[in-house]
C-alpha cells in the first residue's frame, strides 16, 4: 500500500511537492485486466493538502457510484481557520502543535515497536452486542456515571476497541466539522474541514465515553475526568483513527458495480503513506455490504483480535499475512 501511495505514476505527489511543483491534486489510474473481461483496478488518489476524506469519497461516489456529477464549492471559508480552536477547545487545539505531541511522535518513530499493516472485517453481530452492553453500562461509568446515553455508534465501538488495544496516552479521532459549527460549511464545500477529538484512557475506556464527548457538542473534548494532556516531560504514545465508512463519506452509494460494464466490486481498499510513528486505524467499506478496519498496528499489534474483539476474518489474508 505504501508503494502505491508513493508511486508517482499511480498516485498524486505529497502535499509539499504539489505546492512546489503545481502538480495535479487528483489522479485516476485504471490498471487494465490481464485477461479480457477480467478484474481491473481503479487507483483514485487525492492530495490531502487540498482536500479531506469527505471530498475524496464525494467525488469517488460520483465516479463509481450513483451520486450525480456536480461541482463542489472550492472557495475557502477563511473563518474556519481563524476560529478553529473553538471546535475542540483552545488547550486541545494547541496540543496538536505542542512539544508533547512532537515528542510522542518522535518517540514512536525512534523507540516504539515496529508496525505492520493488517486488515479485518468488522463482525456486525459482535458490534451490536457491544453497543447494547455499552448503553446498559453507561450509568455505572466513572465516579458519577454517564446519563442520557441511549445510543452508541459503530464508530464509537471500533474507536474504543482500537484505542484500548493501543493503550495510547492520546488518541486523535478525526471529526468532520461540516454542518457542526455556526459557519455555513456544508456537504458541498471542498477542502480540509476536519479536526481531532483527543481521547485518553478514561475517555476511550468504553464506547459510551466517546459518545458523551460527541453529544456534548462544541467544543468537542473529553467529558470524563482525566489528567491534563501531556507536555514535554510526560510519556505520550499516540494513536490516530479516522472513518471513511459512514454518512456522506461512503454510505451505501459507493459501488463500482454501478459503473457500466462492471459486474461486481471485489474489493475497495484505502491506501495511505503513513510513517511508523503511531498506531493508525481507518474504518472503511471493502464492499458495499461490509465494514472493515485497516490498521498500521504498532503497540496494538497482536492485540486486536481475541475473545473480546469486535473484528472478524481478515479482509485479504494474502495481502495482509500479519492479520
Amino acid at each position: 500500500m505504501a508503494t502505491v501511495a508513493k508511486d508517482a505514476a499511480m498516485s498524486v505527489q505529497s502535499g509539499a511537492k504539489v505546492k512546489k511543483s503545481g502538480a495535479r491534486v487528483t489522479k485516476l489510474v485504471v490498471v487494465e485486466p490481464e485477461t479480457p473481461k477480467g478484474e481491473f483496478t481503479i487507483v483514485f488518489s487525492m492530495s490531502h493538502a487540498a482536500a479531506d476524506g469527505h471530498d475524496y469519497y464525494r467525488i469517488l461516489n460520483m465516479l463509481c457510484g450513483t451520486d450525480p456529477v456536480e461541482a463542489m464549492d472550492p472557495v475557502r471559508v477563511a473563518a474556519y481557520e481563524t476560529r478553529e480552536s473553538e471546535w475542540t477547545g483552545v488547550k486541545d487545539f494547541n496540543f496538536l502543535t505542542s512539544g508533547g505531541l512532537i515528542k510522542g511522535m518522535l518517540g514512536g518513530m525512534l523507540c516504539g515497536p515496529k508496525a505492520a499493516w493488517c486488515c479485518y472485517k468488522v463482525d456486525a453481530g459482535k458490534v451490536e452486542a457491544a453497543k447494547a452492553a455499552s448503553v446498559r453500562g453507561a450509568a455505572n461509568l466513572g465516579a458519577n456515571g454517564i446519563n442520557g446515553i441511549n445510543f452508541v455508534s459503530t464508530n464509537d465501538v471500533l474507536t474504543s476497541h482500537f484505542c484500548r488495544a493501543t493503550t495510547a496516552r492520546v488518541c486523535m479521532m478525526v471529526v468532520n466539522f461540516r454542518d457542526k459549527t455556526d459557519l455555513n460549511i456544508t456537504d458541498k464545500h471542498a477542502g480540509c474541514y476536519e479536526g481531532c477529538l483527543l481521547l485518553d484512557a478514561e475517555n476511550y475506556a468504553d464506547p459510551a465515553c466517546i459518545r458523551a464527548s460527541l453529544n456534548a457538542g462544541l467544543p468537542y473534548t473529553r467529558q470524563m475526568p482525566s489528567p491534563p494532556l501531556p507536555g514535554l516531560c510526560g510519556s505520550c504514545p499516540m494513536a490516530f483513527i479516522t472513518s471513511w465508512a459512514n454518512g456522506a463519506v461512503a454510505g451505501g452509494r459507493f459501488n463500482a458495480a454501478d459503473v457500466d460494464g462492471v459486474d461486481a466490486q471485489s474489493l475497495h481498499l484505502p491506501c495511505m503513506d503513513m510513517p511508523d510513528m503511531m498506531d493508525v486505524a481507518i474504518v472503511f467499506k471493502p464492499t458495499p455490504e461490509e465494514c472493515a478496519v485497516i490498521y498500521l498496528a504498532k503497540r496494538s499489534r497482536g492485540k486486536l483480535t481475541g475473545n473480546d474483539s469486535v473484528l472478524g476474518a481478515p479482509v485479504e489474508p494474502v495481502m495482509f499475512p500479519d492479520a
